[in-house]
This record gives C-alpha cells, sequence and structure tokens, in this order.
C-alpha cells in the first residue's frame, strides 16, 4: 500500500465536512455505574427495611444521575452518598417507590452542583422528539429520563440518522431491549417500556474537582500514568482468572494498594473499568492530542496522528509504526469518541488554528 498517497487523500478529505454525532465528553466510556454490581445487591438503607430495599432493585434514578455526570464531565459521582442524602430529603425510598423526581431534582444542584460540576437546566414532561431535550443534548448536555418505572442516561444525538447514545444502568431488570450503550431511534424510545414521559436537563460547569488522587500512583514511583493504568488492568486479571502474574512489575505490596485505592468507580471490585477511567483522566490532565509530547499542540501531531490512522486501517500495525506508541494510544483520541482517526487529525487542526490567532 501507499502509505505517502493515503495519508495526502486522508488530509484532503479533512477538509470536507463531516457528520458526526453529538455526544457529551465522557459519554464514549459508557456506564460507570451498573445496577447488577454485586455490591448494590446488598446496599440498605434504614429508613427502609423491606426485602426490595436494595440499591439494586430500585437504584436506577440514583445510577442514571451518577452515570449522567461522568458523561458530562468525567467526574465519579458517589453513588451511595448520593442516595443517602436523597433518603434524608424524602427523594429516593428504596423498595417504596425508587427515585421521587422532584424532590431530588429540585434539591441536587445545591447539595452536588459545585462539587460534581453541575446544573439543573429544567425538567419537563414530554417526549424524546421534543427539540428543547435533543437542542441540549446537540450543546454537550446530558438527560436523565423517565420511562415507565425506570430511569436512563442520554448523553449525545445523532443528525444524520436521528437516534440518542443510552446509557442503561439495569440492562434486562426487565428486559427493555438495549444495551448498556447503545444509539437507540426515536421510536424506540417513544414506544412501550422505552417510551420517555419526563425528562431533566443537565449541563457541565467546570467547577468539578478533577485533581487525580495521589493514592492511584499506585507503583510508588512519584508518578500516577498509564502504567498505574497497566497495573489495575493486571490486577483485574489476576483476580478473574485467579492467576498470580509474575510480569507488570506486580508485588504483594502494590496488589495491597490496587485492592485498598484503585475501585475508582465504587462499585465494590477492582475492574477493567476502574483502569478505563484512570486513563481518561490521566488523557484528560496531559492535553489530548499532544501526541509527540512536546508542549505544543499543532499540525506535526496531527500528522503523527493520521500516519498511525493509515498504516492502523491498512494492516492493523500498531502505534509502533510512527514511534509513538504510548502518545498515540494516550492522547490521540482528541475528541474522546473511542477511536483514532482522521477526525481527531481534523479537531488536532482546527484547535491549532484557533490557538494560533
Amino acid at each position: 500500500m501507499n502509505y505517502k498517497k493515503t495519508i495526502t487523500l486522508l488530509l484532503s478529505a479533512m477538509t470536507l465536512t463531516v457528520s458526526t454525532p453529538h455526544l457529551a465528553a465522557n459519554a464514549a466510556d459508557g456506564i460507570i455505574y451498573d445496577q447488577h454490581d454485586a455490591k448494590w445487591s446488598e446496599v440498605k438503607f434504614d429508613k427502609y427495611s423491606t426485602t426490595a430495599s436494595t440499591m439494586e432493585l430500585s437504584g436506577c434514578g440514583i445510577f442514571s444521575f451518577c452515570n449522567a455526570i461522568y458523561a458530562l464531565n468525567g467526574t465519579i459521582a458517589d453513588a451511595y452518598e448520593v442516595a443517602d442524602w436523597a433518603v434524608n430529603i424524602g427523594g429516593y425510598r428504596p423498595g417504596a417507590g425508587g427515585t421521587y423526581r422532584y424532590p431530588f431534582y429540585q434539591q441536587v444542584e445545591e447539595a452536588f452542583g459545585e462539587r460534581y460540576g453541575f446544573r439543573v437546566d429544567g425538567y419537563y414532561t414530554g417526549a424524546v422528539t421534543d427539540e428543547v431535550l435533543i437542542d441540549h443534548l446537540k450543546n454537550g448536555g446530558v438527560a436523565v429520563v423517565n420511562v415507565p418505572w425506570h430511569f436512563m442516561t442520554i448523553t449525545g444525538y445523532n443528525e444524520e440518522n436521528e437516534t440518542y447514545h443510552v446509557l442503561e444502568c439495569a440492562v434486562d431488570m426487565p428486559k427493555r431491549g438495549l444495551e448498556a450503550d447503545s444509539w437507540a431511534t426515536a421510536e424506540t424510545m417513544s414506544t412501550g417500556r422505552t417510551e420517555v414521559g419526563w425528562y431533566v436537563l443537565l449541563s457541565d460547569t467546570g467547577t468539578s474537582d478533577r485533581t487525580i488522587p495521589a493514592s492511584l500512583d499506585l507503583n510508588c514511583d512519584g508518578m500516577v500514568n498509564s502504567i498505574d493504568a497497566s497495573l489495575i488492568t493486571a490486577r483485574y486479571s489476576e483476580i478473574l482468572n485467579d492467576t498470580p502474574l509474575s510480569d507488570y512489575g506486580m508485588t504483594d505490596d502494590i496488589r495491597n494498594t490496587i485492592d485498598t485505592c484503585a475501585d475508582i468507580d465504587h462499585n465494590g471490585a477492582v475492574t477493567q473499568r476502574d483502569a478505563d477511567i484512570l486513563l481518561r483522566w490521566i488523557n484528560e490532565m496531559n492535553a489530548a492530542g499532544d501526541v509527540n509530547c512536546d508542549s505544543i499542540i499543532d499540525g506535526r501531531d496531527a500528522t503523527a496522528i493520521l500516519t498511525y490512522y493509515a498504516f492502523s486501517s491498512a494492516d492493523n500495525s500498531t502505534a509502533e509504526t510512527t514511534g509513538l506508541d504510548s502518545g498515540i494510544n494516550l492522547l490521540g483520541d482528541f475528541n474522546s469518541d473511542g477511536i483514532i482517526d482522521a477526525r481527531d487529525a481534523s479537531d488536532v487542526l482546527t484547535h491549532y488554528a484557533q490557538s494560533s490567532v
């Protein structure tokens, strides 16, 4: 394959208008809180002692809110803390109706807005096709929606095919036909168990504390970086396969530190999701797009991304071909859509042009 020609064609194609879905900043990461995680089957509240009082059985409103906050700005909202607060203000009654949307959303911004970096822009009785909802999604906002006996999160809108990016925290409980992370049509979100009848709009305010905890320096080398994320992945593999790994620099001390400190999403277990979240945070803290790590985001970074894309598209080669393996993997997904491609290079060039004015 003529890679030089391919890159030239890709650069030319970047001048064309590309129709891309509107997605909240971290929506491509999918759900953070899963109602089926084992931890939530044991979480109850003294105020409600019925057998159906666990967060696993009636926590969709809380989890959908927390998933919305992460999709919006990458902040991990503590689901148990939010639920405990909601119980005390009459906004959450496990086993007795679940989340009570009006007291919850009338007060949640005052309680957590500054800390988690969001505001409530309003709540409406309406349909998924309402212009106010679609415009909000197109502008980078998210929505928590109420369907029959359930809450979900909508974090994006694709104008080209009129579909919605939906996060479902309780797949198959009962069956609604959606995966945890999927694109759904307006028809799907307007009928049966997935018919939207109410929604609340949330926007990012930029006030959340995005500092990466020092406790996530798992190998104690003075830095929180991709090596620490790799250690979480390795530890998850050990737990999953019940087999210790001799490489990755894994020691008993590191294992203990990971088990104690690396449950980033507070679901009661260290999983790959924790590693993915940490990588996302590192990406954001290290200026996504600066793939050659020279502290400048410019045309050289765009060229490197295009080179990587050309090689990987042609023969599944890795970024080692470009000599920028770690930088590409960590910082190349400039638009945070989960894919490193020509759109990222285009966005890098746009950023460079705007910042150079």
